[in-house]
């Protein structure tokens, strides 16, 4: 599953890419209001979107109840109605710059503000122009890029574009004989916009430590000495810019490949429920992680079903 938004109590959709067909299914995700711990991950087909190609970014709109998929392939943004799965009239105007983007290294994420304004998405690594994928001694340059619009009939337009690096790939390659290519990368597999604003990155790596391993971080960002760089076509030229800084929230390595993340509903105690889902090549991999998301200390300590072998999976 590459992709996962909250609509509702227990109810989530997550997007999975089957036979290069995008499949969305509903998930019923009930938690301990107490402890956040999941007791069962209920899967039921939603809808097959229309015309798509590798859908890896899933945000429920909050002003009409549609849904936004974001198309690494395709390179595009679009709408579509979750019951039919077809497509609905919608526009993102994406920087220009976007589309030089490295094949299997596009656009991997999609999170939409609670009120609905405000949308955020970025490459998995570097553009083209930007710099070079990520390796074990420098991370790479991805562009976190903010749309808004006014209301929900009208187009969403870029207004920001600002650097951020990903961590350096700790372990070492693991080369896939069969595509005869290295599989090892760090990137950014999702973005997840909180109520206040704060935008959270999850970095996903795969690299070898003694066997092949994923390395899953969340980081919390700040944009406050970071430069704005919509303007730039590329980053080898030009004067100095600074990166986003970020914070270390959550850190586990494992076998499970996350790749989704999103708000779910707040806990007895006010705090608020993090869920990600991971993807794979095996139904037996997919499965989803409850963090808690304290708003005192910004901390994200696992629930129980978290620390009972790492997740739960889906049904």
């Amino acid at each position: 599953m590459g992709g996962i938004t909250w609509v509702s109590n227990s109810v989530y959709w997550a997007v999975t890419d089957e036979k290069h067909k995008t499949v969305v299914w509903e998930l019923d995700i009930p938690v301990d209001a107490d402890t956040g711990t999941v007791s069962v991950c209920r899967m039921r087909l939603l809808c097959r979107p229309d015309e798509t190609d590798d859908v890896e970014g899933i945000a429920r709109d909050p002003l009409d109840g549609s849904m936004w998929l974001a198309d690494e392939r395709a390179h595009a943004i679009s709408r579509f109605d979750p019951v039919s799965g077809r497509r609905l009239p919608g526009r993102v105007e994406l920087p220009a710059v976007m589309g030089r983007f490295r094949r299997d290294f596009g656009m991997e994420s999609l999170t939409i503000s609670s009120d609905g304004l405000s949308m955020w998405t970025c490459s998995e690594e570097a553009l083209m122009p930007d710099g070079p994928l990520s390796t074990r001694r420098q991370g790479s340059d991805v562009r976190l890029t903010r749309f808004v619009r006014g209301a929900a009939a009208e187009p969403w337009k870029p207004v920001g574009q600002w650097m951020y690096q990903t961590d350096p790939i700790a372990g070492k390659p693991w080369h896939n004989k069969s595509k005869n290519e290295d599989m090892t990368r760090s990137g950014v597999s999702e973005l997840c916009l909180l109520d206040d604003g704060t935008l959270l990155t999850l970095e996903r790596e795969f690299s070898v430590v003694l066997v092949p391993r994923f390395r899953c971080r969340i980081y919390e960002t700040d944009f406050s000495q970071a430069t704005d760089v919509l303007d730039r076509k590329t980053l080898a030229d030009g004067p100095a810019f600074s990166r986003v800084s970020k914070r270390l929230l959550h850190e586990a390595t494992g076998f499970a490949m996350y790749e989704g993340m999103c708000l779910g509903p707040k806990l007895a105690d006010g705090s608020r429920i993090l869920m990600l889902v991971s993807d794979g090549d095996k139904k037996s991999l997919r499965n989803v992680l409850s963090l808690r998301l304290s708003p005192v200390d910004a901390r994200f300590p696992p629930s129980k079903a978290a620390c009972i072998g790492g997740g739960w999976p889906c049904l």
